[in-house]
């Protein structure tokens, strides 16, 4: 483009130069020799014009395919290789981005926390491989049965967050306890063997965003909720209100 403007004030130069010296109309000679170096210099700035699209319109192409590179490794640094879900960077970011927005909207969000039952014992009898399938499948599992703008997460490990955007405590509650539902419909295949290695349990823990929340806060919350899972068997649903409920009582 620098080189463009430059050659566009020298043309200018020139033909403002040349406007000062047109030659009489009763000299053809010099009229001709006039007009032809007018039109030679109007042809070679044509040919630096047409060269100069050029070189944007593959500049263009370049920058898009810059683009499309960054967007590409963007994903792939906010999402988990093995699952295909978001990560936890990419969680973190996603639950600061809903807690701005109900702070804003004044709308609630429920948050998600899930573990696999038994995943430690189940991965040390069975082998890695086999861990990493039972990861798979639930997180396979959580996609089929979440909407759409539901964000899914794997944690760390064997546990996964989910936000589920506009949703009380008992919506929270409803889609865990269908994601929690559709495991047990699900009979683990080891691939090599084609043993069967039984059906998954998950336990689950649901917290719903309250006026004031950070993201550490509900979180707290739903990991509490999920600890209290655990304790009262595995492969249940416990939410924020139960918690407190028993503390209540204790």
């Amino acid at each position: 483009v620098d080189r463009a403007l430059s050659s566009s004030e020298q043309y200018h130069g020139r033909l403002c130069a040349m406007s000062e010296e047109v030659p009489p109309s009763a000299d053809r000679q010099k009229l001709r020799e006039w007009v032809e170096a007018l039109v030679l210099s109007t042809r070679e700035e044509v040919a630096r014009k047409d060269q100069l699209e050029g070189q944007l319109r593959e500049s263009a192409h370049e920058i898009r395919n810059l683009r499309e590179a960054l967007e590409s490794t963007r994903a792939e640094a906010l999402t988990d290789p093995l699952t295909g879900l978001a990560n936890r960077r990419h969680f973190e970011e996603m639950l600061q981005k809903a807690i701005d927005q109900a702070t804003l909207r004044r709308e609630p969000f429920a948050l998600v926390m899930a573990d696999i039952d038994f995943f430690k014992h189940f991965n040390d009898m069975h082998g890695h491989l086999t861990g990493d399938q039972v990861l798979r499948l639930v997180a396979r599992t959580m996609k089929d049965k979440f909407k759409d703008k539901a964000v899914i997460t794997r944690f760390g490990g064997e546990e996964f967050a989910i936000i589920l955007p506009e949703a009380d405590v008992v919506a929270g509650k409803f889609g865990a306890e269908t994601v929690r539902q559709a495991l047990l419909t699900r009979e683990l295949v080891k691939r090599s063997t084609n043993e069967s290695l039984g059906r998954i349990t998950i336990s689950l823990g649901v917290s719903v965003y309250r006026r004031g929340d950070t993201a550490s806060s509900i979180v707290e919350r739903a990991d509490n909720a999920l600890l209290q899972a655990k304790r009262d068997g595995r492969n249940r649903i416990v939410t924020e209100d139960a918690v407190q409920d028993a503390a209540k009582v204790a």
